[in-house]
């Protein structure tokens, strides 16, 4: 099975019954539109699986360490870049200003947060995170 179709299956049993908070939509719809939107800009596939990915650790795991060292295992199968480009992804209590600063250094998982955004923002958005996201993308796409 190819790496693209493991990081999709690990995806849909992660994120298995879970709903957006905006909308009635299961929730893995929203990494596969995050996916489909770098698999037109880029044919880099260890990034495609980040995308269907990226929610997985802060959305499943994170609050429950034996799900998430089996979670990171899994993803490792994939490839120890893709379980990096997650992990950093992921935004785990750290200051959000912080988090998007460190993406914002890294031009691939850049991409990755700014399709994650445009998805977000397209489904129902509160005033608090349209202006919290317009800060974060003055600073995502301020670097070179």
């Amino acid at each position: 099975m190819d790496k693209i179709k493991k990081a999709i299956d690990i995806a849909k049993r992660y994120h298995k019954g879970q709903k957006r908070e905006n909308s009635n939509d299961a929730y893995i719809e929203h990494p596969k539109r995050v996916a489909e939107m770098i698999r037109k800009v880029t044919n880099d596939k260890d990034l495609i699986c980040a995308a269907w990915l990226h929610d997985t650790v802060e959305g499943t795991a994170i609050f429950n360490p034996s799900k998430l060292r089996e979670l990171e295992r899994e993803i490792n199968d994939l490839g120890p870049k893709i379980l990096k480009d997650v992990r950093d992804l992921s935004h785990n209590g750290e200051p959000y200003e912080s988090y998007i600063n460190k993406i914002a250094k890294n031009k691939r998982l850049r991409i990755v947060k700014i399709c994650d955004m445009i998805d977000n923002l397209s489904h129902n958005p509160t005033k608090r995170l349209i202006e919290k996201y317009r800060k974060a993308f003055a600073v995502l796409l301020k670097f070179n």
